[in-house]
């Protein structure tokens, strides 16, 4: 399968392109901004993976994507990358230009992506859309997620209209929600915080991306009748 991996070079991205690179099968492209050394170790070594240097808030650089796009003949697209922190400040003292800025920085980018992959999938009768969300969507979010929180549900929805509109194509739109992880999204959380988190959890432990990327190869695995599903992985903390 040809895989493209939106912000593939760092954290849950990272772990979801060497979970996927390493099925001599699947050709996997990742994006990637400033971390160009990163990207540059997960490739090295590696004859099916290829990086792209791909700004999201740069607007001429979403379109170079969207015209590579039309020369990967892609059967999965993995919405993962993130511009931003998820934590910011309480929601009366932040600035509603952020959300604005937020919303251009995030979900703008996808929709464009999105839409030049549907393209492709649609000429050939198969496609995969794999978004990764938030647990907090399904649980009351944490304070200063008003702005991640309301961009990731975004998502969602969009998620259920692909989901419903192009699946007589046999292309199918699944989300993955995981629970909070360590990785260079949550570097800025009190270490004291972190730990109470896994005092608090059924398992004790913190959820790892490399645990998370393997949901994420299951959809990519798996049978197009699983389509508008949003897998919340969380170790049973809400039940849906």
């Amino acid at each position: 399968m040809n895989i493209l991996i939106t912000g593939g070079s760092c954290g849950l991205g990272k772990a979801i392109v060497y979970a996927l690179s390493n099925s001599p099968g699947n050709k996997v492209f990742f994006t990637y901004n400033r971390h160009g050394d990163e990207s540059d170790a997960i490739v090295r070594g590696k004859h099916n993976v290829i990086a792209i240097k791909c700004d999201f808030t740069n607007a001429g650089e979403i379109c170079e994507l969207e015209k590579a796009i039309t020369t990967f003949d892609l059967d999965v697209l993995i919405n993962n990358a993130y511009v931003g922190l998820p934590q910011g400040t309480y929601f009366h003292k932040t600035n509603p230009e952020s959300f604005l800025k937020s919303f251009e920085n995030n979900i703008i980018p996808i929709i464009r992506i999105t839409q030049s992959a549907i393209l492709g999938f649609r000429t050939k009768k198969f496609g995969k859309i794999i978004n990764i969300l938030t647990a907090a969507l399904v649980n009351v979010p944490p304070m200063g997620y008003s702005t991640y929180a309301s961009n990731k549900a975004y998502i969602m929805q969009l998620s259920k209209s692909w989901s419903y509109e192009y699946g007589k194509y046999n292309i199918s739109s699944n989300c993955v929600s995981p629970d909070f992880m360590l990785t260079n999204l949550s570097e800025t959380v009190d270490k004291r915080i972190v730990e109470q988190l896994k005092a608090n959890h059924p398992l004790k432990k913190i959820l790892t991306p490399e645990e998370v990327a393997d949901v994420v190869a299951f959809l990519v695995g798996t049978s197009q009748h699983i389509n508008g599903a949003n897998i919340v992985i969380n170790a049973g903390q809400n039940i849906l």
